[in-house]
């Protein structure tokens, strides 16, 4: 049900981002970006690393070593616990499997992407609380899609 959800809104937020585009185009799209990744790829790889294991280019400076993305699900029977980790993604709350803080809260500076660059969008005030939650959303998936078996 939650891997549904996932995969309905990131598919919602791609069409939303091409208003306009006849679907035919939404459904190219959806399959030429990988919003998940590209934010991966962005924010995460270069601790967490290209591969998710933890070996990024910034891990060895720092003190405890980046987790390993890959297996989240297999250390937790199974399950990605995606409300976890879009909490310890955010940042706004503290996760309590995570530690000590070193990782950056992602959720501020996603809300600071979204802030006062897009008040309104084609004349529709803009909330960014929808904004910021989709991307980590599409993260989530984007790991979840990167686990061991």
């Amino acid at each position: 049900m939650r891997r549904f959800a996932m995969i309905a809104l990131t598919l919602t937020l791609t069409l939303a981002m091409s208003l306009g585009a006849p679907i035919s185009q939404a459904a190219d799209a959806v399959q030429q970006q990988d919003y998940g990744k590209h934010i991966y790829d962005s924010k995460c790889a270069a601790c967490h690393g290209v591969d998710g294991k933890g070996n990024g280019p910034f891990a060895t400076n720092l003190v405890k070593k980046p987790s390993d993305l890959t297996m989240i699900a297999k250390n937790n029977k199974g399950v990605v616990p995606v409300m976890a980790l879009e909490a310890l993604i955010d940042g706004r709350e503290e996760a309590f499997f995570h530690g000590t803080r070193e990782m950056p809260v992602w959720g501020q500076e996603l809300r600071a992407e979204a802030g006062s660059n897009w008040p309104a969008y084609m004349g529709v005030p803009f909330n960014p609380e929808v904004f910021v939650r989709g991307r980590i959303m599409a993260l989530i998936d984007y790991i979840g899609r990167i686990q061991e078996k």
